[in-house]
């Protein structure tokens, strides 16, 4: 299987997440993009970003996806994927960052998805 690279700009557009979640590449064009998807996937590029930083990560690095999933609402999941996705990053980040503001984010997110409404 050829690695996939792809921007983090595209990955904000949607197309790279469906890609990287699982979906061919067929469905991934058959179907709307998931907000949420989106927004998991780019944080694990952030994330990912940031563990490939040598030395010590300076505390004025800008993480604009971080603060997003932290600041409020989110985008409420469009797909059984993203309400997955969101869950799972909640089940993770409690392992690593109790209290931050993103795992109950995350989980309204979901459930919003899977109560059929809007987050």
């Amino acid at each position: 299987m050829s690695e996939l690279r792809t921007s983090r700009r595209s990955l904000l557009k949607g197309t790279g997440a469906l890609a990287l979640v699982g979906l061919p590449a067929t469905a991934a064009a058959a179907q709307p993009a998931d907000p949420l998807c989106t927004l998991v996937t780019a944080y694990r590029a952030e994330c990912a970003a940031l563990n490939a930083t040598e030395g010590d990560i300076p505390d004025a690095t800008p993480l604009p996806i971080w603060d997003a999933l932290n600041e409020g609402r989110i985008p409420a999941a469009a797909s059984n994927a993203g309400a997955m996705a969101a869950l799972r990053l909640a089940v993770e980040m409690c392992e690593d960052f109790a209290g931050a503001d993103a795992i109950p984010n995350l989980m309204q997110a979901a459930l919003a998805f899977l109560e059929g409404g809007e987050a």
